[in-house]
Order: structure tokens, then C-alpha cells, then sequence
């Protein structure tokens, strides 16, 4: 036996343990029996997206573009508006994205070092960002870019390239749908682009000393996640009902940590959390900023930063799915329980009186801060605006 694959698949064990003792340890939570499930819950869907994402799908040579992120497998304050595709990237080596757009309001794609593995040199997060509008996309939605680096791009470079930075190791696509159904998202795939002479790539063949690695990063990878997700909801204590933060641009040029370094730089973060007291809702106002925008969107989570089941209740909204006030202006209900058919802009919390919330801007300048309001369920007798 291979006493480095051994040691990592114990390894892998102990991550799933120690992931779980974050749940069971935690402080400053609630400790309701479905805030409690569902830590033990996020821990088994953590340890898939971990398997799928770094032992399964992170061979360069053999780029996958899958979804990281649905339903049932939610990282760090998932968006239910998103469809969250990634690829594992080498940056000696040069890709196509090809497919179809779909109809999404905004198809942002992150290229960065790789996440959870430190700085590379010298930085961490996103190297390149843009969004699929500034490319030349065919009139039935054909996509087709070149993704490279600068040395392998052809002269002149062609306008649907992106130059594949040094240290980029990964593309995360974030695409952002006012409504979003199956038929309306994309159909894309990255290839592999084998340079002039090269031999074709063989299939990949398993081996201990390319498992064990990847067993090892996927403990890492579960331990770090764990850790940041409570660290984040005890850093979003300093914003009880009400909102802090700023543009992910900002994050990436601070390099304020692994994280939010790796944030989408068209975005806009604003976020913090909610306490409800029994019989009490969060009215939460986004303001419309002076200058143009495209997306804004509410999410609530829980303690794990996982969203609130959006399957079968309103636990998300955004500019085009909430109902405008008169002032232009939106106004949302986060109540535990429903506050009425006459109260527009409803979010369900499934009974939590705590959680955490985050309104996300997509290619908007400095958008103004939402504001919240504690108020009596009993006073909201009619539609918010």
C-alpha cells in the first residue's frame, strides 16, 4: 500500500470530522434544531462539492466547466438568481469557451489564482475580470473565445480573447438571471487548445501520487471552508440589522483575504445580519442609485452561509422580481412567517428569527447602502410601498 495515499484518505476522514466539530463547537448561533440539522447537512454537502470540484474535476489537461453550486451544494452565501459554473485552468496552457449564452441578464466570468491555496506570486484572488457582452457573441448566442496566455494569443489578438494572467488557475462563471429557468440558461464548454505540434493529450490515467494530493487539498479545502463560513457570520455581527460593505473591486485590489479576494470585481457587496424578536419583521429598503445599473439581488442564509431553500418559498429577491414602492425604491419583509396577503416583497426565513443577508449589485458605481427597519408584523397592514 501507498503510505501517502493512506495518509491522505485518513486525512480526508479527519477533515469531515473536524468540519463537523465547527458545527458542533459554534458560538454565536442559533441553536435551533433546524439551524442545527442543517450544519450537519452543510458539512455532507461540503465534503461533495469538495470530491466533485478537486478529486474529480480538477485535471487542467482535461478542463471540465461544471456546476459548482445548485440547490444542494451551496458555498459561501450561494445566489439563487446564479448559475455557477467553474474550471480548473493551467496557465502555461491556452482554452476556448464555446457554447451558447442563454438569457441571462449578465454572464460574469472570474478568472483567479487558485482558492484556499494561498498567494501565488505574491497575490491572491481574481487576476482577470469581465462579463460575456464585451465579446462578439453570433447571432443565435454562439460563444467563442480564446483563452490564453500572452505569449501563445495570435498578432494581432483577436477581439474574443482573454489573456490567461500568470498564476490564473481557475474561471468561475457567475451568471445572474432576473428569472431563472432551465431553458434559459447557458450551454458552454472549455477546450483544451493544443499548441502547434503538440502531440494530442492522452487520457487520464490515476495514479497514488496524483490522488493522494488531491485528497489532501479537498481536506484542506473542507477545514478552511468550515472555518471561514462561521467566521464570516461572526464578523457580520458588527452589522446587526443593517448593512456594511463595499464593491468587490475593492476586496481584490486590498487582498483582504482569500476570500473576498476572489470576488467578482463587477459586483457590489452589501450585507449583514438579521435578528427578529417573536412577532417582529426586518423591513429592508434598497434604494435606486442615481447612476445606471443592471442587478441587484437580496439573499437570505443561514450561519453556514448557505441560502434559505429557495425551492419551494420566496427566499430571495431582486430588481426585477420585487415589487417597486411608488418612490422607486424596494422594499422586503423578512418575517418568520407570513405577514399578510395585503404585504408585498415577502421573505421567508422558515420560522428563523436570525440569519444573514446580502444584496449583491452587478455593474452598478457605488450603489447607495440599503437601510433596514425593525418593525411589529402587526403594523404592516398593506403593501410595504
Amino acid at each position: 500500500m501507498n503510505d501517502r495515499l493512506d495518509a491522505a484518505f485518513a486525512a480526508w476522514i479527519q477533515a469531515q470530522q473536524d468540519a463537523l466539530a465547527v458545527v458542533q463547537g459554534a458560538t454565536g448561533v442559533p441553536g435551533t434544531d433546524l439551524d442545527t440539522a442543517e450544519g450537519y447537512r452543510w458539512v455532507t454537502r461540503l465534503s461533495r462539492l469538495a470530491l466533485e470540484w478537486i478529486v474529480e474535476k480538477s485535471d487542467p489537461l482535461h478542463p471540465q466547466l461544471f456546476v459548482l453550486q445548485d440547490e444542494y451544494r451551496k458555498l459561501l452565501v450561494d445566489n439563487p438568481d446564479v448559475h455557477y459554473l467553474f474550471c480548473v485552468l493551467d496557465d502555461s496552457r491556452s482554452y476556448r469557451l464555446v457554447g451558447y449564452r442563454g438569457e441571462c441578464a449578465y454572464l460574469g466570468m472570474t478568472f483567479g489564482t487558485p482558492f484556499g491555496q494561498g498567494e501565488v506570486g505574491g497575490r491572491t484572488g481574481t487576476q482577470t475580470q469581465t462579463h460575456i457582452d464585451e465579446f462578439e457573441i453570433g447571432p443565435g448566442g454562439e460563444v467563442d473565445i480564446l483563452i490564453a496566455p500572452a505569449a501563445a494569443l495570435p498578432d494581432p489578438r483577436p477581439r474574443n480573447c482573454v489573456v490567461l494572467e500568470p498564476g490564473t488557475a481557475q474561471l468561475a462563471i457567475r451568471e445572474t438571471h432576473f428569472d431563472k429557468r432551465p431553458e434559459r440558461l447557458s450551454r458552454l464548454r472549455v477546450e483544451l487548445v493544443p499548441a502547434p505540434g503538440d502531440a494530442p493529450v492522452p487520457p487520464p490515467l490515476l495514479s497514488s501520487d496524483e490522488l493522494a494530493p488531491k485528497l489532501e487539498f479537498a481536506a484542506m479545502f473542507l477545514t478552511f471552508v468550515g472555518g471561514t463560513a462561521l467566521q464570516m457570520w461572526h464578523d457580520a455581527g458588527s452589522n446587526m440589522n443593517t448593512f456594511g460593505g463595499t464593491a468587490g473591486s475593492v476586496h481584490v485590489a486590498a487582498q483582504d483575504d482569500e476570500v473576498r479576494s476572489h470576488s467578482n470585481a463587477e459586483m457590489t457587496y452589501h450585507g449583514g445580519r438579521f435578528r427578529l424578536g417573536p412577532g417582529q419583521a426586518l423591513v429592508v429598503t434598497v434604494h435606486r442609485p442615481d447612476r445606471p445599473f443592471l442587478y441587484w439581488g437580496l439573499t437570505l442564509t443561514s450561519p453556514w452561509m448557505e441560502s434559505f431553500d429557495y425551492r419551494y418559498t420566496t427566499t430571495a429577491l431582486n430588481n426585477s422580481s420585487a415589487a417597486p414602492s411608488e418612490d422607486g425604491s424596494w422594499r422586503m419583509v423578512i418575517a418568520p412567517t407570513s405577514p399578510g396577503p395585503g404585504v408585498a416583497n415577502w421573505l421567508d426565513t422558515g420560522g428563523r428569527l436570525e440569519g444573514y443577508m446580502l444584496v449583491r449589485w452587478v455593474l452598478a458605481d457605488d450603489p447607495p447602502h440599503p437601510t433596514a427597519e425593525l418593525v411589529a408584523v402587526a403594523d404592516l397592514d398593506g403593501p410595504t410601498g
